[in-house]
């Protein structure tokens, strides 16, 4: 597997960030062999939402090995704010600039790279 450390990112929050990736390009392969491209690229954009957002998260909730929870807590509250802007900004600008997109993949597509995430959680 890659090593993310030079992203910032430990390898674990990195390979959850990785399937996701894969989560939403495998989603976007099938819509687009049994679709069209529309269906498909609106697919892609729901993932992408998805591990951007969860990039956003990793990249800000970093803190040093044995930090203080006060610490941990702002710091987790503050990703917490940024992700939830990116994700509503994302949307914002995919609603207003893909003039042909459909809700419906780019909904599931971006549920599944959260079911991703809580799959993580579980076997963690």
């Amino acid at each position: 597997m890659r090593d993310f450390k030079g992203l910032g990112i430990a390898n674990g929050v990195g390979r959850i960030i990785l399937v996701q990736v894969l989560v939403t390009v495998a989603i976007t392969l099938l819509l687009l062999i049994f679709q069209n491209l529309a269906v498909a690229a609106s697919a892609f954009a729901g993932g992408a939402v998805g591990f951007l957002t969860s990039l956003v998260y990793a990249k800000k909730m970093f803190v040093p090995q044995g930090a203080e929870a006060k610490k941990i807590l702002r710091a987790h509250q503050s990703a917490e704010a940024y992700k939830l802007a990116f994700t509503i900004l994302l949307f914002s600008f995919v609603f207003t600039q893909f003039k042909d997109v459909h809700a419906l993949p780019l909904f599931v597509t971006y549920i599944a790279t959260l079911a991703v995430y809580w799959a993580a959680l579980i076997f963690v």
